[in-house]
């Protein structure tokens, strides 16, 4: 398992959240897509999402999708969706190609383990980048760091 140590950083970002079993996963991708469509926004970034228990829903867990955007926009009230100007995990353990793994979850105890036997305390989201390269997927799984106090 290659585990590296990276950041996390876009600016001016769609945001969407929703609470679902994680096999749904990828109905929060429709939902930014066809919203893009219809309001002419721009995507010049990777969808990713973040993934962290429900403590209320068992099943069912909460997802925000996070869409990077060319520029900042106004969105009316009635809309799912927020504007989010600036999103950014300082430190965080990456797993790339996390889809070689069952699932998400799983690559997640990989990392959960990697974190223990290191002696690194670690968030319980973790987040999803999903990189297009030749029309195929590659899945970067960040778990970020917690910060520890001096």
């Amino acid at each position: 398992m290659n585990v590296e140590m990276r950041t996390l950083m876009f600016d001016h970002l769609l945001v969407y959240e929703t609470t679902q079993a994680k096999e749904d996963w990828l109905d929060g991708f429709g939902m930014m897509e066809n919203f893009i469509l219809t309001e002419e926004i721009y995507k010049n970034g990777p969808v990713f999402f973040s993934v962290a228990a429900n403590q209320e829903q068992v099943g069912k867990d909460h997802f925000t999708y996070y869409l990077p955007i060319n520029e900042a926009v106004r969105l009316s009230d009635e809309t799912d969706f927020r504007y989010l100007d600036h999103f950014k995990i300082d430190n965080a353990l990456v797993l790339r190609q996390a889809n070689e793994e069952a699932d998400f979850s799983t690559a997640y105890q990989n990392l959960k383990a990697y974190a223990a036997e290191h002696k690194i305390e670690i968030e319980d989201t973790y987040y999803c980048v999903m990189l297009e390269v030749y029309g195929e997927y590659i899945i970067e799984l960040f778990v970020p760091i917690k910060e520890v106090e001096r």
